[in-house]
């Protein structure tokens, strides 16, 4: 499950980048974070809307963690049922290299 997370966090990163690239910002998740409204944050990485993207497949499994992001490009991955409305640097995926760890269940 660690290799998992470390892969969908670096796949968010990636189309991140991406979608910084074409269209000169990073995306905003349209809702504060919440079980309820994971899926649909991502859709501005999911979507094709506007002609460009998508920039991902799907949103990242909340099954064994949780992974999110703001719209200044900041990854941060936490625990299952764990969703922060902010960016929090002690859970940041390049700021730690072992919070994929410290995170799955």
């Amino acid at each position: 499950m660690v290799a998992n997370c470390e892969a969908d966090a670096k796949v968010l990163e990636v189309a991140l980048q991406a979608y910084m690239a074409q269209k000169g910002a990073f995306p905003s998740p349209p809702s504060p974070w919440s079980a309820a409204t994971y899926s649909a944050n991502f859709q501005p990485l999911t979507s094709a809307a506007g002609g460009d993207g998508p920039y991902m497949a799907k949103p990242p499994s909340t099954a064994s963690y949780v992974i999110e992001y703001d719209s200044s490009g900041h990854v941060w991955v936490a625990p299952p049922g764990s969703y922060g409305a902010t960016y929090n640097a002690g859970q940041s995926f390049d700021g730690n290299p072992n919070i994929c760890l410290a995170a799955v269940r």
